[in-house]
């Protein structure tokens, strides 16, 4: 739910499609897909399929001179970076100077229209671009090798496991405040590591308790789904997430 409908583009297997997806878990985008869903909608978060080069975790967002008035047009797009050991807000706009080639930390992505309604993310960190295109358009491009999971927004509904991201980030950040050291790992941490960290700590609580597991069906299965993917997929950033964990301490933080 990115807008209004837009015209029909291709999936990585060239099967046309007439909405950008509205779940992490539908099916994959090419990047030259995405970017043809942009002529119609603002923003459009996505996967890249198994065979692409970089298997990213998307998020495209377009801010325009102008307002189109004809579905949600992003005006501001606020992020968190590391500067000195620490994490920060940082805001683009349609004056920002481009291009714009930087990594983004883990957090809150925040879309804003001009009206001030919102639609949000909740990512791992990664790398950001921006450029020009043609003369009044900013296009931004969020990439991580995590997910960039959607919270409910204006023009959304949330991703299984983007609340729970959001509640691991909240128990962790007072341990980084008190913990410069500890602020840092964690801002070192590959953005898949951090992920993997996220889903063990998930998957421990959710194994101790059968309440959280009965109220949280869906994203106890999602945490099992990922994990295995993890396994399959990424084990260095499994294992680096474990040795996070165990770093951090963050087992005493799951067991409260």
């Amino acid at each position: 739910m990115n807008g209004t409908a837009p015209r029909n583009s291709d999936l990585s297997d060239g099967t046309p499609i007439a909405a950008p997806p509205e779940s992490i878990e539908q099916a994959a985008l090419t990047i030259d897909a995405a970017s043809d869903l942009m002529a119609d909608v603002r923003f459009v978060a996505f996967r890249t399929p198994p065979d692409a080069e970089l298997k990213d975790s998307c998020l495209m967002a377009m801010i325009r001179d102008a307002p189109t008035r004809r579905h949600f047009d992003p005006e501001t797009v606020s992020y968190w970076v590391m500067e000195n050991g620490h994490g920060q807000t940082e805001v683009v706009d349609r004056g920002a100077q481009t291009p714009i080639s930087r990594p983004f930390s883990w957090g809150r992505i925040r879309l804003v229209d001009r009206l001030g309604k919102r639609n949000s993310f909740v990512s791992f960190g990664g790398w950001l671009t921006g450029e020009r295109v043609g003369a009044d358009a900013l296009l931004l491009i969020f990439r991580s090798s995590a997910p960039i999971l959607r919270l409910p927004g204006h023009s959304q509904q949330r991703d299984h496991l983007s609340d729970d991201a959001m509640s691991f980030f909240g128990r962790l950040v007072p341990r980084l405040w008190s913990s410069p050291a500890h602020e840092r790992l964690v801002g070192m941490l590959p953005p898949d590591a951090l992920y993997a960290a996220f889903l063990l700590h998930e998957a421990g609580r959710i194994h101790r308790s059968a309440p959280l597991r009965e109220a949280i069906p869906d994203d106890a299965h999602a945490v099992l789904r990922e994990l295995e993917l993890a396994d399959r997929d990424r084990p260095e950033a499994l294992a680096a997430g474990r040795d996070a964990l165990t770093l951090l301490d963050l087992e005493a933080v799951a067991a409260r």
